[in-house]
């Protein structure tokens, strides 16, 4: 068995205030090195749940399965998408291969090999999900969509948008999370991965009455 893996690692960023601290070191004469870390719930590779988008009862990472993000996955292949370009359902349906309802859909369009994530261009130009592409995934029944993209149109605007993005505005989240679908954020290194369909794992940490968490998302590869 072979482990791909497909986050990004986690360091200080412009975007997501990543801070890391020692609170003992080896060096000022402690016996154990240890460090203090603060980071956003929805920062670098990430997992949303139901709570993030929707009140009133919607559990928590606690509260589900711990397969929730884990199992059998169908790869879209859009590579070819470039800067700007606007997923159709057209695209989804002429690079889509056997999908099976209850799959986790990952969208892979290379999107980390073509811009750096440090840049602010790795949102301002990126590809996005239209309405109709996001319904047509919803339609499939899935029960998780994975983005190696900032999967919004409303995300190209995260170097100069003021405030919290409207639901409205964020695609995936409207037509699929507020619907059920979990959705999996920023992964990176699917340009790895050339077969279309994969064992895939992503493990949020337990964390109580918390709507989202980074996690390490890999592939399992067979050998």
């Amino acid at each position: 068995m072979e482990l791909i893996d497909l986050s990004f690692p986690i360091k200080d960023h412009w975007r997501w205030g990543y801070k890391q601290t020692l609170k003992n070191t080896l060096e000022n004469g402690d016996d154990f090195r240890s460090s203090v870390m603060t980071l956003p719930a929805h920062a670098f590779t990430h997992v949303d749940t139901l709570l993030h988008c929707k009140p009133g009862g919607a559990p928590a990472l606690d509260e589900l399965p711990v397969d929730t993000y884990s199992g059998s996955a169908s790869i879209i292949d859009l590579s070819f998408v470039d800067a700007g370009h606007k997923i159709t359902a057209t695209d989804l349906e002429e690079h889509a291969k056997d999908i099976k309802a209850g799959d986790i859909i990952l969208l892979k369009t290379c999107w980390d090999k073509k811009r750096d994530v440090q840049s602010k261009e790795y949102w301002s130009d990126a590809p996005f999900v239209s309405e109709e592409a996001a319904n047509w995934l919803l339609a499939k029944s899935p029960k998780a969509v994975g983005f190696d993209f900032p999967q919004d149109e409303i995300l190209r605007q995260a170097a100069t948008y003021k405030g919290c993005l409207p639901m409205s505005a964020s695609t995936t989240h409207y037509a699929l999370l507020l619907k059920g679908v979990f959705l999996i954020e920023y992964l990176a290194g699917l340009d790895q991965i050339k077969q279309d369909r994969i064992t895939f794992m992503a493990l949020p940490l337990k964390l109580v009455g918390v709507e989202g968490c980074p996690v390490r998302a890999v592939a399992i590869k067979s050998i």
